[in-house]
């Protein structure tokens, strides 16, 4: 008989679910990839989903009564308390009603949760978050995610749009994002800023190479010095955004995650120095903030979705 408290997390993407088992103590029992089930009708998708979470289950000798919670990410904007999913554009999911979804297809409670909040959870309980109780976890990649701690818990906001970094205006009447507003920081300091901006400056250098960020990264790494200054004008960008959140929520640390993490010298380093340039002086005098890389990887989200019990 299953004695240990098991729980189910499922993070689902643009194109991938990654599901996974947790333990209490953040550990991953089992975890499988599928390809995201997007359904023209919403509630079709949820079905096959669901169907696919207890044939994962089924797989690994387990069923439902096993699980003692499960939990949800999705990229957008959620009401945790009712399961409503506002807006989520990269699944076009608008106004649908998830939670109940999934209760009619598994006849259990799934809490759902944006996906960065998720992974901002999982870094302060498991991760690089470890020790703090106030943190912003900023997801680099093609846009800008964030997901905010506040006291050791999920900060979600009275609107449920609390950590919309990436499309925090930096530059009045600057460029134009897809969310339809000018300026958005992810237009300055995301991976698609990267491209976008090199493409802008020096198109020539990728003739026969892709257009990607990490084309970018690469000529930094090579020695080009259009690349290297064009990065490091993106993380003066980013930097400065960061300090203006910091200015208002005095987090302790920021926890940076995504594909760009991975480029300490380049992304985290410079963030580190920059950052407390453009903060208020009465937290930068402390030299406290920590910028930290994150250690849990694309797993965040779903470990997070697994014991959001724990924010409750």
């Amino acid at each position: 008989m299953q004695t240990e408290k098991l729980n189910l997390g499922v993070d689902i993407g643009g194109t991938k679910i990654n599901m996974g088992i947790v333990r209490e103590d953040g550990a991953i029992l089992y975890k499988k990839k599928i390809a995201t089930v997007n359904e023209e009708d919403r509630r079709e998708g949820i079905r096959k989903t669901s169907a696919a979470i207890l044939a994962f289950l089924k797989e690994n000798g387990l069923s439902l009564d096993d699980i003692s919670f499960i939990g949800a990410g999705v990229p957008g904007t959620v009401d945790t308390r009712t399961g409503f999913v506002d807006y989520c554009p990269n699944l076009n999911w608008i106004d649908q009603p998830i939670g109940d979804y999934f209760f009619e297809f598994l006849h259990r409670e799934v809490k759902i949760i944006q996906d960065s909040r998720a992974a901002a959870f999982a870094e302060l309980l498991y991760g690089a978050g470890r020790g703090f109780s106030d943190i912003i976890c900023l997801t680099l990649g093609t846009g800008i995610g964030c997901g905010i701690i506040i006291g050791g818990r999920i900060f979600n906001g009275g609107m449920n749009t609390a950590g919309e970094v990436g499309h925090m205006p930096i530059q009045k009447h600057g460029r134009p994002c897809v969310c339809g507003a000018k300026g958005c920081l992810e237009q300055y300091a995301s991976g698609t800023a990267v491209i976008y901006r090199a493409m802008e400056l020096f198109p020539e250098k990728f003739e026969g190479r892709e257009k990607k960020s990490e084309t970018v990264f690469e000529m930094a790494y090579a020695g080009d010095k259009e690349a290297g200054d064009l990065i490091a004008a993106c993380m003066d960008d980013l930097a400065f955004g960061i300090a203006n959140v910091i200015d208002v929520l005095s987090s302790e640390a920021v926890i940076i995650s995504g594909g760009m993490c991975e480029h300490e010298s380049l992304v985290i380093e410079p963030l580190k120095k920059k950052v407390p340039e453009y903060g208020y002086f009465s937290w930068t005098k402390l030299d406290r903030l920590k910028i930290l890389k994150a250690e849990l990887g694309s797993d965040a989200p779903m470990i997070g979705a697994a014991v959001l019990y724990k924010s409750l």
